[in-house]
């Protein structure tokens, strides 16, 4: 029997996130950026609806303290390597200084 050769990538990496393999990578990211954001609120569920290229849009499903249920829209960008480098969430930019401290 003839040893199986390996499939070898042969274009070139375009820098853009792959939208099976990186969702719930790039949901991660969104759940430490958020931790500030959130005080005292519970974030329990991240719904991407669209990852185009680096920019990723979708909502958050958010339980307030008194146990309200919010859902709330978020745009980001992500780097070339899958991080992230920008959140909006109902169109106020989150810093993400503390979320890569932690991460």
């Amino acid at each position: 029997m003839a040893p199986k050769l390996r499939a070898e990538r042969t274009q070139p990496s375009t820098g853009t996130l792959e939208p099976e393999g990186n969702e719930a990578s790039v949901a991660r990211r969104i759940r430490g950026a958020l931790d500030a954001y959130l005080g005292g609120r519970k974030l329990l569920e991240v719904k991407i609806g669209q990852l185009d290229g680096r920019s990723v849009s979708g909502f958050l499903k958010i339980e307030g303290k008194k146990g309200e249920r919010l859902l709330v829209d978020f745009t980001a960008t992500t780097t070339q390597e899958g991080g992230l480098s920008s959140l909006e969430v109902s169109g106020r930019k989150i810093s993400l200084d503390a979320a890569r401290r932690t991460h």
